[in-house]
Parts: C-alpha cells; structure tokens; sequence
C-alpha cells in the first residue's frame, strides 16, 4: 500500500499545484490527499472508502485524516474537471516518451442494478438509463463507461454517459485529445463516415474501427486483422478494471456512484505505474 500511495499522492499534488488550485488555509487536510485516499480505497478496498480512510490514518499515511461525513463533503466537493486531468497525468507517467500514436476506444456497463430492480432503483429510474450489454446478453440499469487507451492498455480518456447512449454517441460527445496523426481504433459499433472524415480535418484523428460486411469503406484484410488484434487490449483493461470493482458499488447518490466509477479508473492507471 506504501508504493501506491505515494504514487497516487505525488500525481495528485503536483498536478493541483500545476494549476494553481488554492486551497484554504485552515484546513487540515489537503485535496491531494483526499483524492489519494479516494483512489486507495478502489485499488485496495473494492471502492470501499471508510476502510481506506481508516487504513490510511492508523498506518500514519494520513494522521489529519477527516471524519466519515467530513471527508465526503470534501470528496464531493472536488472540481469534475480535476479527475480528468489527474488520469491525464497518470498517462504522461506511463508514456513518458510519449511514441505512441494508436490508441482504442470501447465502452463498458457499470450496473447498478439489474432490468427487474429498475422501478426500485432510487438512483437511475429513468429509461434512459437501461442499456444492453450484448456480452452478457442481458438487460442492466446504469451508466456506460466510455475509454481510450493507448495500445499497451494505459488509459487516456473516459466519459462517463446512460447506458441507453451508444458507442458512437459517446465517440461525438467525447473531446479527443490525441496526438496529431493517431489511429483510434475501434469496433463495428463505431462506423460513422462523416465522423471520421470529421475527425480528420479537425483533429487530425484516424478513426479505424472494423468495417462491416456491407461497408463502403474497406481496407486491406491484412492490416484489418492487425487492427483487431490491436483493439482487443481495451476489453483486457475492461476485466483488470472489473476485477477492482466489487459485485455492486454502494453509492448514495449518483455523483458518488459516478465518482466511484472515476476511481476505478484512477486505481488501475496506479496499478500500471507500480507494476
């Protein structure tokens, strides 16, 4: 747990110190530090974030370690847009020389609960909200995670949307921020010509997802079984992320449910970096 957190905390401070966040004076611990703990309590506690936050305050990781209820109004009180960036930051530690230009995009279900406990969900009741997961060949009531990770599996990017969104949705909603000249590949779901023609001029972004049989656009067999090969590192990220993740993640709320998702996120970008 040692090397862990002292990675996560490192990212995190130096990160917030980067963009100038002030924090106030009279506080007894800093933001950093809440979102370490947040982040050990994935990697370690199955999300579980009381644990991490009595696991870190009796080995004196933490000795001004708040409350219960006060180190969640903190947590929650953390700016969205900071999460993004610390796994930014993460990835620039993984890919120091930064090389590598293909990276892959899918989307993965996060359930709350399943299509026969949707009427008593109290945090996602709403249609929007039911998704398929065509793996599992079932029905599930929650939030879709959408990833891009570089080839060797570090992640880069993530939007968090309803499970009725499609992988394509997501792709539109998303706002790439690729080298210059990247290749994004991609399975079937994400053939969209317009897009990708768009993404080109704009940001000069391949998009190469697999094609379909009746596709316009083909390509060379050999470089197509290549790309495959290559789009299957993001459903071993998937399962790595999955295993961090107990069988259902207790949230009150749905920022916190979302947050925990985050967090998942994070602690295996801290994974990579340890191993």
């Amino acid at each position: 747990m040692e090397v862990e957190t002292i990675i996560a905390y490192v990212v995190c401070d130096d990160t917030i110190k980067e963009l100038k966040i002030k924090e106030d004076m009279q506080i007894t611990m800093s933001m950093a530090e809440v979102m370490t703990t947040a982040i050990i309590g994935a990697q370690l506690f199955s999300g579980n974030l009381e644990k991490a936050r009595r696991a870190l305050k009796s080995n004196r990781y933490f000795p001004s370690m708040l409350s219960k209820s006060q180190f969640n109004r903190r947590l929650h009180s953390i700016p969205k847009y900071l999460w993004p960036i610390i796994l930014e930051r993460f990835f620039c530690e993984l890919d120091k020389n930064r090389l590598i230009k293909e990276f892959v995009i899918d989307s993965f279900p996060v359930p709350t609960c399943k299509l026969v406990r949707m009427n008593r969900s109290k945090l996602y009741s709403d249609k929007k909200y039911l998704g398929y997961c065509a793996v599992r060949n079932e029905f599930f009531v929650g939030m879709k995670l959408h990833l891009i990770s570089d080839v060797c599996g570090n992640p880069k990017q993530y939007l968090i949307l309803p499970a009725s969104e499609s992988d394509i949705a997501g792709l539109h909603k998303t706002d790439l921020s690729l080298p210059k000249n990247s290749s994004l590949y991609g399975d079937k779901a994400y053939n969209d010509y317009a897009h990708e023609d768009r993404l080109v001029q704009e940001k000069q972004v391949h998009l190469l997802p697999i094609r379909k049989r009746n596709s316009k656009r083909g390509g060379i067999e050999f470089f197509s079984r290549i790309r495959q090969k290559k789009r299957k590192i993001i459903e071993t990220v998937f399962s790595c992320i999955e295993k961090l993740m107990p069988r259902s993640i207790h949230a009150v709320t749905r920022a916190g449910f979302e947050l925990k998702i985050i967090c998942f996120v994070l602690a295996y970008a801290v994974n990579n970096l340890v191993f």
